[in-house]
């Protein structure tokens, strides 16, 4: 059996604030380009952003069939996902190995995987995280377990009986 922690984020979504219409940037020690699959590999300190949405990795393949992205593959130790949630906070993900699916803006991680929003944190062997539901599950193998760590907010003094 695997232990599973499925769970709608607390006080403001884990979504990515990804403009889908700026340029994407890549930067990388090596690339092999298939332009008539769709195909391009790149290699060594790879980086990719778009707007403040950063991606990194030691190997990333991008599927862009006819110039349009269907998913991105990043491996790294670890590989990373920087970005800031519509708050302005900072979302940091990192795994052994990412696959981001823009048009299911979802992200799955898998190897020692972990996710930060804010103060809160998530970790398990495998976490999938869909950015338009706000939705995050996390799973772990036979043996280990999921671990949820939530920062209390700061709550208002309450009112002292007696004080208008």
């Amino acid at each position: 059996m695997i232990p599973a922690l499925a769970i709608l984020l607390p006080s403001g979504p884990l979504q990515a604030q990804v403009d889908r219409t700026l340029p994407i940037r890549i930067e990388a020690d090596s690339a092999t380009l298939d332009d008539n699959r769709g195909i391009s590999t790149y290699r060594g300190s790879v980086r990719i952003t778009q707007g403040a949405t950063e991606i990194s990795g030691d190997t990333v393949t991008v599927h862009t069939p006819g110039r349009v992205l269907e998913r991105m593959t990043a491996e790294g130790q670890p590989a990373t996902l920087n970005t800031l949630d519509p708050q302005g906070r900072e979302v940091r993900a990192e795994a052994a190995r990412m696959e981001f699916l823009p048009n299911e803006q979802r992200m799955e991680l898998s190897g020692n995987a972990r996710v930060r929003q804010g103060t809160d944190e998530f970790r398990g062997s495998r976490i999938t995280y869909d950015l338009r539901t706000a939705t995050l599950e996390a799973r772990t193998g036979d043996t280990g377990r999921v671990e949820a760590i939530f920062t209390p907010r700061e709550q208002p003094p309450a009112p002292v009986e007696g004080t208008p």
